[in-house]
């Protein structure tokens, strides 16, 4: 009988190695999307679970509001029974609500509250057709709303660091069938959608949908709302119902997304340019030709200031690599954007006069790079030695005197 052995295959090349990672939590934070109808609750339950997040990772900074309905104020009894500030902006405009996320990535606050995204984008499209000058959009005018609502919004809400609620209204989705009987088309409902660009509600990790329910029961009434996990990429909640809804019910979910968080550069790897696949052939070999002497340039610049290949100066190299580049593969660095090379490389220029490892010399206006100290530094540095030494000679005579006459 024939023995069949497998072999492990070969450790994975160096480049290879760079270019994947291995799965880890680099964004451990609770993005959700909540809709429903005028009084089904969105603000409230949004109120609810920042209350219980806040508390769940501790948080001592204050829940950001982004209010476009002015009903924050009624949220002010609930948050001040869990003693936790509130800082609002009552506004609808996308400009504001571009400049409160800028401050909660600048460490304002680790939870934001928008409420509604509804009227955000109900904003963008009236400035839009006001700045044309029109009542109605066309079809061309999407595929320049579209891809500045996600540059502007969506991409940075999933992104940005901090954890994020926003609420938006509902509306039904319609279809029209054929009626068999009557041999017309007939408009129906066919489901409930945000009313907002058509994938934001479902940029988030969770989108809910949440509904008001009565019922009459003799002489009383009734009211209760559900809430409905449409989507949970958790997958641990998704497709359940929990009646008046609360932080406990969403918890098993957000405890998932903050589970075993890992530093978002653990495993930093810069990204290709995308641009180039669409470049000439000629433009391609410019492009590449402006990349290789980008790197020659960077590889020359760092022997002129540390010209030696081993020890100090080659130790040298790899610290002032990783200080601007983040990485000390230059396998990794010649995998970055054009523009990315000549700003490290002018950074590392500026580095290295930082740490007295070079200077600046002008010649004819204009500012030229030279290896070495400062030559006026260094003159400079010499004469206040020399001035130390004769200064301090007196006190050297004095005290071998006193030696002398001791001895």
């Amino acid at each position: 009988m024939n023995q069949i052995t497998t072999t492990q295959g070969a450790a994975p090349a160096s480049a290879a190695a760079q270019f994947f990672t291995p799965i880890g939590n680099t964004k451990p934070f609770f993005k959700a999307a909540i809709e429903g109808f005028a009084g089904s609750g969105k603000t409230y339950t949004a109120a609810n679970i920042a209350i219980g997040l806040h508390k769940r990772i501790g948080s001592t900074k204050p829940v950001v509001i982004f209010d476009t309905e002015r009903a924050s104020k009624f949220l002010k009894p609930l948050f001040a029974e869990a003693g936790i500030e509130v800082l609002v902006r009552e506004a609808k405009s996308l400009a504001d609500l571009k400049r409160t996320m800028e401050f909660m990535r600048s460490g304002v606050s680790d939870i934001l509250l928008i409420d509604s995204i509804s009227h955000v984008w109900e904003g963008v499209l009236a400035s839009y057709a006001e700045s044309k000058r029109r009542t109605r959009l066309e079809f061309q005018d999407w595929g320049i709303i579209k891809p500045t609502w996600k540059r502007e919004f969506s991409d940075p809400f999933v992104n940005d660091e901090y954890h994020a609620i926003f609420t938006g209204r509902a509306g039904y989705e319609y279809g029209n069938e054929k009626n068999e009987e009557t041999g017309k088309r007939e408009v129906y409902k066919s489901g409930i959608k945000m009313k907002v660009e058509g994938e934001t509600a479902y940029e988030p990790d969770m989108l809910v949908l949440l509904e008001r329910f009565e019922e009459i029961l003799g002489d009383k009434k009734a009211v209760w709302r559900e809430a409905t996990i449409i989507k949970d990429r958790s997958t641990l909640l998704d497709g359940q119902t929990f009646r008046n809804p609360g932080y406990a019910d969403f918890a098993p979910a957000i405890e998932a997304l903050l589970d075993s968080p890992v530093p978002k550069d653990a495993f930093l790897s810069p990204e290709g340019d995308t641009a180039v696949l669409f470049k000439t052939e000629e433009s391609t070999i410019q492009w590449r030709r402006d990349k290789d002497k980008a790197m020659e340039e960077l590889e020359g610049l760092l022997a002129r200031i540390a010209p030696g290949a081993t020890g100090k100066d080659k130790t040298l190299k790899l610290e002032l690599l990783d200080e601007v580049f983040s990485t000390t593969s230059m396998t990794a660095i010649g995998e970055m954007k054009l523009d990315e090379l000549r700003t490290g490389y002018r950074k590392l220029m500026d580095l290295a006069v930082e740490k007295g490892l070079a200077h600046f010399i002008e010649i004819d206006g204009q500012r030229k790079f030279r290896p070495g100290e400062d030559p006026a530094t260094k003159a400079l540095g010499d004469a206040l030695s020399v001035n130390d030494e004769k200064a301090e000679a007196p006190a050297k005579k004095e005290r071998k005197a006193a030696t002398e006459a001791t001895a």
